[in-house]
C-alpha cells in the first residue's frame, strides 16, 4: 500500500519559521534522549528501546544543541534520559558539566542497572555529583525488576542521599501506562478498560500548543511527544523552536482540533482501519500515527519510536 507523501504542509512549516518564539514562552526544558539503546527491554516503555540498538548522541551534538539553545533563554532545564544513558556515561558526563557550566539545572533518569556494589555506585554517582549533576530519577517497577535486581536500585538511592544528590523512586503501575511505542504492541490485552475510538477526542498527556518541554535526539528530531517531532531534524534546534507554530503542525493542528479521534479520521482517508476501541488516546494516537508515517517522514519518527529495525 502507498501513501502519498504530504509536502505541502512540511513546506509551509520550514519555510513559515520566523522570529516567534514557542506560544506562550512555555519552554522551560530539555530533555535529551542520549541514545536509543537500553540494558533492559520492559513492555511499558514507550520508546522501542533495547540492548540490541546502537548508537548515542555525540559529544560535539550536545555542544551544538547547547550552543543553540543559548537563542532560547526560556530554557533552564536539561535531562540526560534515552533509552537508558549511563551506558554512554561520557557523553552523559559532557551533558552534566557542559549544562552546569552554561547556567542550567541538569538531572538524568536511569535503571540503576550500573549500581552493582556500592564502590562502583560512589564512582559513578561522584563524578556526575562533581560534574552538577542536581537529581537523578530512578525507574524500577514489575518490568524492570526483570532486568535489573531492585537491590541495585535501592543501592543508588541510599548513595544518593550520602551524596547530597536529589534522587527519585519512579515506579509505574499498570493502570499509568501510556499505550504507545512498545506497550501499544506488548500491554494492551492487560488494559483495565477500553474506549470506541470516536470517543478519544482529547490529548491528556501532553500541552502539544504550548509545550512545557521537549526531547532531542542522536538524529537531530526535536520532538514534542516522543515520536512526534517538531520539524524536520535538518530544520536546526533553535529554528525549530522559535519557528514552531501548531497551525502549521499537520499532526499537531489535527491533535488540537479534535485529539486521536480527529487524527485517526485523516488517517481513516488513506485507508487506515481502527478498531473497535482502543486502550486510551495515547494507544489510538500511536497506532494512526505509525500509519501515517510515510505521509509526514519528517514529522513522525525515527524508526525507534515506532517499532523499526533492532
Amino acid at each position: 500500500m502507498h501513501i502519498e507523501r504530504d509536502t505541502h504542509y512540511a513546506k509551509v512549516l520550514l519555510e513559515g519559521l520566523g522570529d516567534q518564539t514557542m506560544n506562550g514562552s512555555n519552554l522551560t526544558g530539555v530533555h535529551f534522549l542520549m541514545t536509543y539503546s537500553c540494558s533492559a527491554e520492559c513492555e511499558h516503555c514507550f520508546v522501542w528501546c533495547s540492548p540490541r540498538r546502537g548508537g548515542r548522541i555525540t559529544v560535539q551534538q550536545i555542544d551544538a544543541f547547547l550552543d543553540e539553545l543559548a537563542q532560547a533563554p526560556q530554557v533552564k532545564t536539561l535531562c540526560g534520559e534515552g533509552g537508558e544513558p549511563f551506558l554512554f556515561l561520557r557523553e552523559l558526563m559532557h551533558l552534566v558539566r557542559e549544562g552546569t557550566t552554561r547556567g542550567y539545572q541538569v538531572s538524568a533518569l536511569t535503571n540503576a542497572f550500573w549500581a552493582v556494589s556500592d564502590d562502583a555506585a560512589r564512582r559513578t554517582l561522584g563524578r556526575l555529583r562533581d560534574g552538577g549533576l542536581v537529581s537523578l530519577g530512578i525507574s524500577t517497577d514489575c518490568w524492570h525488576a526483570r532486568s535489573v535486581p531492585p537491590e541495585r536500585v535501592d543501592r543508588a538511592l541510599r548513595i544518593c542521599e550520602e551524596m547530597g544528590i536529589k534522587s527519585s523512586k519512579m515506579v509505574t503501575e499498570l493502570r499509568e501506562v501510556m499505550f504507545r511505542g512498545h506497550a501499544a504492541a506488548r500491554l494492551t490485552a492487560c488494559a483495565s478498560e477500553t474506549m470506541p475510538w470516536r470517543e478519544l477526542a482529547q490529548c491528556g498527556k501532553e500541552t502539544l500548543a504550548e509545550p512545557g518541554r521537549v526531547h532531542c535526539d542522536r538524529y537531530g528530531g526535536l520532538h514534542l511527544c516522543q515520536g512526534l517531532r517538531i520539524a524536520d531534524p535538518a530544520g536546526g534546534l533553535a529554528r525549530a523552536i522559535h519557528g514552531y507554530e501548531p497551525s502549521h503542525h499537520p499532526v499537531v493542528r489535527l491533535l488540537t482540533e479534535g485529539g486521536p479521534r480527529r487524527l485517526a479520521e485523516e488517517a481513516i482517508e488513506h485507508g487506515f482501519v481502527p478498531r473497535d476501541s482502543y486502550a486510551g488516546g495515547c494507544h489510538l494516537c500511536y497506532e494512526a500515527r505509525k500509519f501515517l508515517r510515510s505521509c509526514w517522514p519528517e514529522l513522525l519518527g525515527p524508526d525507534e519510536m515506532y517499532g523499526g529495525h533492532a
